[in-house]
């Protein structure tokens, strides 16, 4: 796959992405209603009895395999579950169709298996309470309509229709499409019309439906909550350098490349990014004057992360453990902007950005500085 500077470490196929989820994004409405129905509940049910009978019938005939080895994993989030199950003697397993890697597993509780793709949840959980969790639109509207959190502006597939909400706006705005994850095709500090039309393109590259919001400024937090119980606030930043005076940028990236943790990756700068904020590498930044290089954000970037479970506001705690249960999702989690964690999101400009169904716990168990927290420790006791 060839190297897209913004899809970033995480490239994907242009074409059959923004098909996907575009696709998705048409027919949800009608999924949606079907699924409230007893015709929905009932092709649930079906679905999984169907995907059982497949398993049993091709299991024996060797064309689905059982890896019993957790070094054989290729998934990190699998094998920091899998690592919990051990601790609490859980037979954990992957079902390898065709040999393939899918992160598909089954678990052994209470006498029986417990199938599961990502994430093991409750057996009474319908998989199409998580079906429109990943529309960044469809939250954004419910989450302003019951009082959290949230930056102003919509969804748009016409460049002159998201051009007027640009213009209604207060100025920077963010850029992005309406599915997807990974911050990919994401354009952060929009201040110009010329520079809206370039990140409308960039965005609807990946998807038909195209997202213009607020800037919010601050640190992405990602908040996870397990049965409606807020275990772990995660916060990462992008790659940054703070100027000495003398040095250029350039030379600022090579001395902070030079010093970093194992865990951290180079960094990696958007030259168009930097742009728009009137920097380039031959930049002499003043005395104490820190700029970030990318809207990327995490170790792989060049950036950090860093436990802040315990500096989160409890306004801030209880309002994601309320939000939690009002969604009726068992596991969750949330990218969240707010300039300062320590204070009440009631105090400070803040929102949440997306949710994430089956949200990528293991960053709680090895942030960059901070504590561990035990997220698949909570993962399980949901199910056990």
């Amino acid at each position: 796959m060839k190297h897209c500077l913004y899809c970033g470490n995480n490239p994907t196929p242009h074409v059959i992405h923004k098909f996907y989820e575009s696709f998705d994004i048409l027919t949800g409405s009608i999924r949606r209603q079907l699924n409230q129905t007893w015709f929905g509940k009932f092709m649930d049910w079906l679905t999984t009895k169907v995907a059982l009978g497949i398993f049993y019938i091709l299991h024996p005939l060797g064309l689905i395999r059982i890896n019993n080895n957790i070094k054989f994993v290729p998934y990190e989030r699998a094998r920091t579950l899998w690592q919990e199950a051990i601790n609490q003697n859980i037979l954990m397993e992957e079902i390898k169709p065709f040999n393939q890697s899918i992160d598909l597993y089954r678990a052994r509780l209470r006498d029986k298996y417990l199938y599961f793709m990502n994430l093991p949840r409750p057996e009474t959980v319908m998989t199409s309470n998580l079906a429109w969790i990943d529309d960044k639109y469809l939250l954004k509207q419910k989450l302003l309509q019951h009082n959290f959190p949230a930056p102003q502006g919509g969804s748009f597939t016409s460049f002159a229709e998201a051009s007027k909400n640009f213009r209604n706006l207060d100025r920077p705005v963010i850029v992005k499409p309406r599915a997807g994850s990974r911050g990919r095709h994401t354009t952060t500090l929009v201040h110009t019309e010329e520079e809206f039309k370039q990140a409308f393109r960039v965005a609807k590259q990946l998807c038909h439906w195209v997202m213009v919001e607020e800037h919010l400024f601050g640190d992405v937090q990602r908040a996870t909550v397990i049965g409606g119980k807020f275990i772990g606030m995660l916060g990462g930043s992008p790659p940054r350098v703070t100027g000495d005076g003398v040095s250029t940028i350039e030379e600022l990236i090579q001395i902070k490349n030079s010093i970093r943790p194992p865990k951290v990756k180079e960094i990696k700068i958007n030259p168009y990014f930097m742009q728009r904020q009137g920097l380039a590498l031959s930049t002499i930044l003043p005395a104490g004057k820190t700029v970030d290089l990318s809207e990327k954000i995490g170790v792989n970037y060049g950036g950090t992360s860093y436990d802040c479970t315990k500096k989160t506001h409890p306004d801030t705690k209880q309002m994601f453990e309320e939000l939690g249960k009002f969604l009726n999702i068992s596991i969750i989690g949330f990218d969240f902007i707010i300039p300062d964690v320590s204070k009440s999101y009631k105090e400070q400009k803040s929102g949440i950005i997306e949710a994430n169904g089956a949200p990528f716990i293991q960053l709680h168990h090895d942030p960059l500085y901070g504590e561990s927290i035990n997220a698949a420790k909570y993962v399980w006791d949901l199910v056990t």
